[in-house]
């Protein structure tokens, strides 16, 4: 089993995290056209919602949290490599996904069980310049043939993910992300 599909004790259900996001106003609105890999089956995609992880809020991470939907619809697991992500050029450095249903992470590369998606996760960059407008652009590599995919999204100035004016994650998933990050 993946991490990204474990449960830990206490958690918050899958059901409560839906509900929440049903009512959730994205922080960061991108804007991106239907990328080649939609009518292929790639396996990520940006759900259009992220916060900044801001300043010297967190020990490790001061990048961005990006909304984010995983699939694997092959019969295989897949091991994704994100191999570049940036924000107006400026390199966002490493990543880790984060289940918000789950709160598990995992670093990047990570892997994906066969047949399994995970709808609600948050890429965590470990940069960020600032929380300027600008075009995201991240590049992944599988390994089931798929060796270069690129995302190029619109992203709108991005509030922090330790205050109230972050409306892209619930509260428990802000807990989630925050605590994701050291």
């Amino acid at each position: 089993m993946s991490e990204l599909d474990q449960q830990p004790a206490g958690g918050v259900s899958r059901r409560t995290v839906t509900k929440a996001m049903a009512w959730a106003v994205p922080a960061i609105a991108i804007a991106a056209p239907a990328p080649a890999f939609a009518v292929s089956g790639g396996v990520l995609q940006l759900t259009g919602t992220g916060c900044k992880l801001p300043g010297n809020a967190t020990a490790t991470f001061k990048g961005y949290a990006f909304g984010l939907t995983i699939t694997n619809n092959t019969n295989n697991p897949l091991t994704v490599q994100i191999t570049n992500i940036t924000l107006n050029g400026t390199d966002l450095g490493a990543v880790r996904a984060v289940n918000l249903d789950t709160c598990v992470h995992q670093d990047n590369p990570f892997t994906i069980p066969a047949n399994t998606s995970f709808p609600n996760v948050a890429l965590l960059t470990a940069n960020a310049a600032n929380s300027s407008n600008g075009t995201l652009s991240l590049t992944y590599t599988t390994d089931n043939g798929v060796t270069h995919i690129t995302i190029t999204a619109t992203v709108n100035a991005a509030p922090p993910t330790t205050g109230a004016s972050c409306h892209a994650f619930t509260s428990a998933q802000k807990t989630c992300i925050n605590n994701s990050t050291s």
